[in-house]
């Protein structure tokens, strides 16, 4: 006898594609959507939220996060100031998201088509940023010098598209105005292979991502993603892909069987956009048929890996596309992070030389802080004056590419003149520490992480002061719950909340993005994480070999150890 389906399977159902009640609901004075409606928005790049700072008080003051899905991260300088004036119908914000997207908070219900509609007039859109679909794909491409031959841009834009959901109920609702609410949903008959003939009535079991690097360049995480693809390249040409499967950061809090996975080699493919987009559909589909659909907590595509391991999961996919696949590629890493500062970016069409700048953006939000702090404004001025084209990254920073050279110095005072220093400024915890929202705006979060991890971050920078290792770079990440957005499970330290003021803490990954960080202590209150760390700190110090990072230094002494370390005696001999 099968299971029932979950609530959010019949709901997916019962929306005649996406439909569901949203365009009647639009119409009404309510300042909130029924539950109906909320878990059909998801698709449409919107979540429903409450303040819950406010929450406190007995009263609810509803608005929704809206979620821009940008491929790869990137925008022309007309997509950018066009978002950047979208921000002033929210909290007056834009936050890079881990995925390379911008989400808008607290956008009121009376504003929310006029918002969306806006965003499509600029050739973006909010289809698919959430729900159970294939999301923003993204891409670590640094602006750096490479061939025509190795851009990963097409390959990001074209396969971001053909995901897509093909439901006309998303341009109905948000592009075609005052039609919206008289546009009927499709009967109940009408074959669900037509309206998605890839998704189908249900869509998929949960939410499904797509990341694509170069070869030794992992700043996107890639084994973090349902599936990825690691380009290889010869005399300055894409000869194929490495596929991966089956990665995802989410655990469920009292649910033992949920972990983070990192992803599998697969297979090697070839270079065309058409093979890599019928791997990528072929992987969807599995996940689309495999997938559990009873209880939505173990319904990634990496619980699916879990059971049949990567032989029986390339057998499938071999049968889907009906070849045999080549074996993986091996695959080597160089780095994981950003390029900030000043890069040469290769030439112009017309031989002049280019630079881009890495911005870094704390926490990936872009707003005005303070008059000395204007974070929002240096980087919109920036745009409008110097034109360059961005490119948000996997994490929250930013770069301001296509820059002349006789415009480098122009555009550095500008942004020191807003409050947006040079990343070598900052201490070295903060350059590349990272967190999700978390409260007051997601409804997910158990406890803080963004309001939060500029306090930890510099509590910690505090002990190694203190212990003299000013100029260690140690990368930390904090999450308000398990879920883990912020991707802290491949972190050297994760920071992940577990109750009200209360932390886990996670060791051991590495920058590199291809190590899953241990659990090495839980419940530990905020005020006691630099604490609980600074043994460790000072063990580090003296055992460390030459030129091994922090994480490579946990990871090889073993978590049990690093507990012996921690414990009162030993740490106050």
């Amino acid at each position: 006898m099968d299971k029932p389906l979950s609530p959010a399977e019949t709901s997916k159902a019962d929306s005649r594609f996406l439909h569901g009640a949203i365009a009647d609901e639009l119409t009404t004075d309510s300042l909130e959507f029924s539950k109906a409606a909320t878990a059909i928005l998801k698709f449409h790049g919107v979540y429903q939220q409450d303040d819950r700072d406010i929450r406190k008080t007995g009263v609810k003051q509803f608005g929704a996060m809206v979620r821009v899905g940008v491929p790869g991260g990137f925008l022309s300088p007309e997509q950018y100031l066009a978002l950047d004036a979208l921000a002033e119908k929210g909290d007056k914000s834009l936050r890079i998201t881990t995925r390379q997207d911008i989400q808008f908070h607290y956008v009121l219900k009376a504003n929310l088509h006029s918002v969306i509609h806006e965003i499509n007039r600029s050739l973006l859109t909010t289809l698919a940023a959430c729900g159970d679909v294939a999301r923003n794909t993204v891409c670590s491409a640094p602006p750096v010098e490479r061939a025509e031959g190795e851009d990963l841009e097409p390959y990001v834009r074209f396969i971001g598209k053909s995901l897509k959901p093909k439901t006309k109920a998303y341009y109905e609702i948000w592009v075609a105005g005052e039609k919206a609410a008289s546009v009927e949903p499709p009967p109940d008959d009408v074959d669900p292979w037509e309206v998605e003939p890839m998704y189908g009535r249900t869509y998929l079991p949960r939410k499904f991502k797509v990341g694509f690097t170069y070869e030794g360049d992992n700043a996107t995480d890639v084994y973090s993603n349902d599936v990825g693809f690691a380009s290889h390249s010869e005399n300055g040409k894409i000869v194929g892909f490495t596929v991966l499967a089956g990665g995802g950061m989410g655990q469920s809090a009292g649910v033992k069987q949920s972990h983070p996975r990192l992803a599998d080699p697969i297979c090697f493919i070839g270079p065309s956009k058409e093979e890599v987009l019928e791997i990528a559909a072929a992987v969807v589909t599995i996940h689309r048929d495999y997938g559990n659909r009873t209880n939505r907590r173990l319904a990634r595509l990496k619980y699916v890996l879990d059971d049949w391991g990567p032989a029986k999961f390339k057998e499938v996919l071999e049968e889907r596309v009906g070849r045999k696949l080549a074996p993986p590629r091996e695959l080597t890493w160089q780095s994981g992070l950003d390029r900030l500062g000043w890069h040469r970016q290769g030439p112009a069409a017309d031989g002049t030389p280019r630079w881009f700048l890495g911005v870094r953006v704390i926490a990936g939000r872009i707003r005005d802080f303070d008059e000395q702090r204007q974070v929002r404004t240096g980087l919109r001025r920036v745009v409008e004056t110097f034109g360059p084209r961005v490119q948000l990254t996997s994490l929250q920073n930013l770069y301001l590419k296509d820059i002349r050279e006789e415009d480098k110095s122009k555009v550095s005072a500008m942004l020191r003149e807003h409050g947006i220093v040079d990343h070598q400024e900052l201490p070295p915890v903060l350059r590349h520490a990272m967190s999700c929202p978390a409260l007051p705006t997601c409804a997910q979060a158990i406890t803080e992480s963004e309001r939060i991890m500029p306090e930890v971050v510099a509590d910690v920078q505090a002990e190694l002061n203190e212990l003299g290792l000013p100029d260690e770079v140690v990368h930390l990440r904090t999450t308000g719950c398990p879920n883990g957005c912020a991707r802290p499970y491949t972190a050297e330290i994760g920071i992940v909340g577990a109750s009200l003021n209360m932390y886990s803490i996670y060791l051991g990954g590495t920058p590199l993005g291809m190590r899953l960080a241990q659990l090495f202590a839980q419940n530990v209150k905020r005020e006691q994480i630099a604490g609980k760390l600074r043994p460790l700190f000072q063990y580090f110090r003296e055992e460390h070999n030459p030129s091994e990072g922090f994480g490579d230094f946990c990871h090889r002494v073993g978590i049990e150890e690093l507990k012996k370390v921690s414990e009162p005696l030993f740490a106050s001999a």
